[in-house]
């Protein structure tokens, strides 16, 4: 099966919002509901969609996140296999990455408190300190979601949430219940998702509709198949001169239609750029393009291959 436009402008529109109705993206789509309807199954059944999820702001519920980069030591492919397990068995992992580059595995702690992820680090490395020759340890500050625009170039939507901003918003277990559903299940109706936790449609709305206006839920996005796809990730790690010029190389990236995620940090990294490209090729181009505007604005960069993700969870709380 092969994409075609009118495919193209529905991934397009899912994702900047995929609870939007099979009507509402008919409509912005200019074809029939059913249609649109079929063309949704289909992307779901050949996997170009791996599903929908929700974004939420992890700060308005008292967390924010630590990224980790980690390079192996005197391993073999067994112990390398402990150490992801491990790492995957976490339950407060949002996600879990493989790379070619400076390090091997990159990965998020959602955590309360600095002491919590000090408890897993010494875990940590008193089981594999022996195989770890390093490993950075960066807070994560603004988290800003980009939109897609690999296949259909439309216009840029751009949802932020400040991590040095926690704020306990006060929820209670109808709440907790419906946003773990909307984290793997954005597209569910109001009807399935009230089944699903034995509360009235009415009564799930409602709590969506405030957890929205509070900031705690920012967006409903999809996530694409990139192997089916046909693009590499790429994740660009900087260490910029000054950080106020991490805002005009996002906005450098995002014109390239490329870039989803982009972090700024605390730590040896100031800011990561993640993009999908289809080759090496596009990928250089990118980067001398980006050296050429950006000459004076940056000390060094890591470029990472994420050739395999473990885990992508975006809200690992019970």
């Amino acid at each position: 099966m092969e994409l075609d436009l009118l495919d193209k402008k529905i991934m397009y529109e899912l994702d900047l919002n995929a609870r939007a109705s099979v009507t509402q993206i008919a409509k912005k789509v200019r074809a029939s509901k059913e249609t649109v309807n079929f063309r949704i199954k289909r992307l779901l059944k050949e996997s170009y969609i791996k599903g929908f999820y929700a974004v939420f702001n992890t700060a308005k519920l008292g967390y924010f996140y630590y990224k980790t980069f980690v390079k192996f030591h005197r391993t073999t492919p067994e112990i390398e296999n402990k150490i992801i397990e491990y790492i995957k068995n976490q339950k407060n992992c949002a996600y879990f990455g493989s790379c070619e580059g400076p390090y091997d595995l990159i990965f998020l702690l959602m955590v309360k408190n600095a002491k919590q992820f000090k408890e897993f680090l010494i875990e940590f490395k008193e089981k594999f300190g022996d195989y770890i020759l390093e490993k950075e340890v960066h807070t994560v500050l603004t988290t800003h979601r980009l939109n897609e625009k690999f296949l259909f170039a439309g216009k840029t939507s751009k949802h932020s949430f400040y991590q040095d901003e926690i704020r306990q918003y006060p929820i209670d277990d109808i709440d907790a219940k419906i946003m773990q559903i909307l984290s793997t299940e954005a597209r569910i109706s109001l009807i399935d998702l009230g089944n699903k936790i034995n509360i009235d449609s009415k009564v799930v709305k409602y709590r969506i509709k405030k957890l929205e206006k509070e900031g705690v839920i920012i967006a409903y996005v999809s996530a694409p198949n990139f192997d089916k796809l046909g693009l590499q990730f790429i994740q660009i790690n900087f260490n910029l001169k000054n950080n106020k010029t991490a805002s005009s190389i996002i906005e450098f990236f995002d014109k390239t239609n490329k870039c989803l995620y982009a972090l700024e940090l605390l730590g040896k990294y100031d800011l990561t750029i993640e993009i999908h490209v289809e080759n090496d090729k596009v990928l250089r181009e990118i980067i001398e393009n980006f050296k050429q505007q950006f000459v004076d604005q940056y000390n060094d960069y890591d470029i990472f291959n994420m050739y395999k993700e473990h885990l992508v969870v975006w809200l690992p709380i019970a």
